[in-house]
């Protein structure tokens, strides 16, 4: 990991190339903050040149080598030249490196330091053509006259201005790194503790590596929820940029670093205006205006812990203290004040008013901040707990994954509920718990049924009632929760919302699996928008949750890219809340969108990080789908040894009731990759007739599907085919004439029904179509078409990250390629060029060309140069050559 690589510089490179080619550039100047790769940038500019035979030099200047005249370079300047005269010095260095056949490429870091007789002798040698440079240089920093003047060499100097890295070259970067997938919430963590640097990301991950908090989890790179450990040269770094400040600024930056945020007249009350602007314009706070008000923050996140692990506990304290002191000097009056003087309080003495801590937690409920919300609610003593605070620490614990714990405390406040409201919101909490602390759903019934007898008001006792026809739908019996939820409202009640969004959310997934995808579409849009309109708060679920069913529908819908971006979006908002319940689970639609697909890569990541949010919040409800997912993922590519090695785990966890079956197919599937076929369809079949049983028709149409795809299409028709009569799904009814084309062996429908599956979003499926229409051409004796779909098949199969399934062997090697001379023979063709427009572009006789073209249709199965476009995957564009 010494060298990491250059992603999203390859641009400059490949102009680096060109320059030094075309020998139009002679200075390249490279510019950027610290710690974005200037440097890494300029050495692989040097290694390019060397690779073409120039010869190279290293300088590096500093404050300490511009004390002397040519101090940065001397070593680098001819032997025997004397420079005691500057004006004889330059003429002779000049005219010895005159003698070279090509300009020597120089390369100089830190350029903004480098002493004025460098420069000069460097802008020399420049103009002289004996010397070509490669200079970095910090953003913002002063530099003399003569650096100036480099600038100034028009076309021939290339200024490169380096920023940070995106988010997505951040995450292309760590998966070539870390050889392998890594988690979204790994990403976000590190890109927001980055910023996107290089510097400061290559720390952050050597730490974590070396402190284990990042590690392989079920395959994928997974980050541990806790702090991101600082290594020693990331530590020094920060200290050398904050020790720079003046020593006025100390306290100021103390103050920001455990206050997160100060005011600008409580930061000038600090420090004096011109620190203030001094911290600014080095980049070290940064000063934001909302609306009327100006607030002063640490310009990095790393910054803090750096400041605060070097300021001695004693001032810590006083510091906390001195800050509330000001804050409630103004009376606390806006809404995150309370939050901020408790939270202070709290960190200088351990203890704060049970009134200020409970005010506090409810403002971070409503931030989704639910650690915070543990340490306020835990200092309050035990005798002066109310059933509100106790709800409220209870539903953070659940947030935060401590099921346990909030069972205990939920148990606690609703022993002690006295009225109809405080029975309502502890009964539902403690419900909700209960249904995620584990698979069986009998302890969170009861405490429903309790709940509906124990209340006076029948309109909160109906809600309990929605509550348990929600928990019968998502925990394995759909069409009995259904009926409970005929008559659920789609208007937010006044009381038991917690209970009416768990209702909603689940009725819209309940009537995805029992195959009424329109109406379930419907409904989970209006969730969605209610719930968002409602906000966050301590409601239950988190809204981005109400996606889950969406994405769903999406998938039966056949729309399965857009399923996957609804899913998508949702797990990336949750990324920086502590949501483990809500992330858990579209981190699984995420992967079932992919698996649906046939991206078993893109599954595996996301079947994982689903895995890894269950284990670290100890949800095991939903971990045996998990765990079978990834099984499937791996035997669909091949990996064997990884797919086994995870049955013992998806058997010691129980089936959830949700998607029933589907938790079936990581075994089955390893069966398929062992070449096992019949006990893959006879375990497919129990499992479809477990989904038939509990009503969950859109999972039954899958294993059907998989049992049709795996050898007995015959035996599963009739069932898909009624299916399809009763579920509007339409990837339901594409299924099910997918079936009855293999059935038949119908190579005309098959091709049909490969154009109909690739358009859902499903490139697997629609390429195990196109390879069955290959095999019943080939039976037909048309090896026209036969060669026509394999060439289909294996494009698409090209689109599914390896996998491999017993359709898709039947094309393996069957397609012969088109040699270099065809494939560009065959683009000039589908480009719209004739013959004689080709065979004067290549030299070649019209004869030749025409051979080629009629050998490239035999390759690709078609008949003209018409259906070259569609054959070889390309949008038709303008013509290269005249016709």
């Amino acid at each position: 990991m010494d060298r990491w690589p250059l992603v999203g510089r390859e641009p400059h490179l490949d102009s680096f190339r060109q320059d030094l080619a075309a020998d139009r550039v002679h200075c390249w100047l490279i510019f950027g903050a610290p710690g974005v790769g200037k440097t890494r940038l300029a050495e692989e500019f040097l290694d390019l040149a060397a690779a073409g035979e120039r010869r190279t030099a290293r300088a590096v200047a500093s404050r300490a080598a511009a004390q002397m005249p040519l101090g940065a370079i001397a070593h680098i300047l001819p032997s025997g030249v004397d420079i005691a005269d500057p004006v004889r010095g330059f003429r002779a260095v000049a005219q010895v490196l005159s003698g070279r056949p090509r300009p020597t490429v120089v390369l100089v870091d830190d350029l903004h330091l480098l002493d004025n007789s460098s420069a000069v002798l460097l802008g020399q040698l420049l103009d002289s053509r004996v010397v070509s440079l490669i200079g970095t240089a910090r953003t913002g920093e002063q530099t003399s006259d003569a650096i100036h003047a480099l600038l100034q060499r028009s076309d021939h100097v290339r200024r490169i201005d380096l920023g940070d890295m995106a988010r997505h070259q951040l995450e292309e970067l760590l998966q070539r790194v870390l050889e392998g997938p890594v988690g979204r919430r790994t990403h976000h963590a590190l890109f927001t503790a980055s910023g996107g640097n290089p510097l400061l990301l290559r720390e952050l991950v050597l730490g974590a590596l070396e402190s284990g908090a990042l590690a392989l989890n079920d395959g994928v790179w997974d980050v541990s929820e806790t702090r991101l450990p600082f290594t020693p040269t990331l530590m020094d770094l920060i200290a050398a940029r904050i020790s720079a400040s003046p020593s006025a600024a100390r306290p100021l930056l103390e103050s920001l670093a455990f206050c997160g945020e100060l005011s600008r007249t409580d930061a000038a009350a600090i420090a004096d205006r011109t620190v203030l602007d001094d911290l600014e314009r080095s980049g070290i706070v940064r000063v934001s205006a909302h609306r009327r008000r100006v607030t002063v923050t640490l310009a990095h996140s790393l910054y803090g812990g750096v400041i605060a692990a070097r300021t001695p506990a004693l001032r810590r304290y006083d510091i906390a203290l001195r800050q509330a002191e000001r804050l409630e000097a103004h009376g606390l009056k806006r809404r995150e004040d309370a939050l901020r003087v408790a939270s202070w309080r709290l960190d200088a003495t351990g203890t704060a008013d049970c009134v200020l801590l409970l005010r506090a937690a409810k403002f971070a409920m409503n931030s989704n901040d639910n650690e915070r919300v543990i340490a306020l609610l835990s200092a309050i003593q035990a005798d002066q707990h109310t059933t509100e605070s106790l709800v409220l620490l209870g539903r953070a614990l659940m947030h935060a994954g401590q099921l346990e714990r909030a069972e205990s405390v939920l148990a606690e406040a609703e022993a002690g509920a006295r009225d109809d409201h405080e029975k309502t919101i502890t009964a539902g909490t403690r419900c909700t718990n209960l249904f995620w602390s584990t698979p069986d759903s009998d302890r969170a019934l009861t405490v429903c049924v309790t709940a509906q007898s124990a209340l006076s008001d029948p309109v909160l006792a109906n809600q309990f009632r929605f509550l348990e026809g929600g928990i019968l739908t998502v925990g394995g019996t759909p069409a009995r929760g259904l009926s409970m939820l005929d008559d659920l409202g789609e208007a937010p009640p006044q009381e038991g919302l917690d209970a009416w969004l768990i209702a909603l959310n689940a009725k819209a997934l309940g009537l995805v699996f029992v195959g009424s995808v329109e109406e379930a579409r419907s409904l989970a849009e209006h969730a969605r928008s209610v719930h968002e309109t409602i906000g966050e708060g301590g409601l239950l679920p988190h809204p981005a949750l109400q996606a889950a069913p969406l994405a769903l529908s999406l998938m039966e819908k056949g729309m399965i890219d857009q399923a996957r971006d609804v899913s998508l979006g949702a797990c990336d908002v949750l990324q920086a809340a502590p949501a483990p319940v809500a992330r858990q689970f579209l981190a699984f639609y995420s992967a079932r969108a992919e698996w649906l697909a046939g991206r078993p890569l893109s599954a595996r990541r996301w079947y994982a990080e689903a895995a890894a949010v269950a284990r670290t919040h100890r949800l095991s409800r939903g971990m045996r789908s998990y765990l079978s997912g990834l099984m499937a993922c791996a035997a669909l590519v091949g990996d064997t040894d990884t797919a086994a090695s995870l049955v013992p785990d998806v058997e010691a966890n129980a089936p959830s009731g949700f998607l029933a079956g589907e938790e079936a197919l990581g075994t089955a599937w390893l069966h398929v990759a062992r070449g096992e076929l019949g006990q893959a369809r006879d375990l497919l079949r129990t499992a479809a007739a477990d989904a038939r049983g509990t009503g969950h028709l859109i999972s039954e149409v899958l294993l059907l599907t998989d049992i049709g795809r795996l050898g007995d299409p015959q035996g599963v028709r009739e069932r898909l085919n009624e299916l399809s009569r009763r579920c509007d799904g339409a990837l339901t009814h594409a299924r099910a004439r997918l079936v009855t084309a293999l059935a038949d062996d119908d190579p005309a429908s098959l091709m049909d029904s490969s154009a109909e599956l690739e358009h859902m979003g499903t490139p697997i499926l629609a390429a195990e179509a196109a390879a069955a229409a290959a095999g019943a051409w080939k039976r037909r004796g048309d090896s026209r078409a036969a060669t026509a779909a394999t060439t289909r098949a294996a494009r698409l199969a090209g689109r599914c990250e390896g996998a491999r399934t017993p359709l898709l062997a039947t094309i393996a090697g069957a397609c012969a390629p088109l040699t270099g001379r065809e494939q560009e023979i065959a683009l000039l063709a589908a480009a719209g060029n004739t013959s004689k427009g080709i065979s004067e572009h290549l030299t070649l006789s019209v004869r030749t060309v025409d051979n080629h073209l009629q050998r490239i249709y035999l390759k690709l199965g078609i008949r003209s140069r018409a259906e070259l476009p569609r054959a070889l995957n390309l949008d038709t564009g303008s013509k290269d050559l005249p016709r």
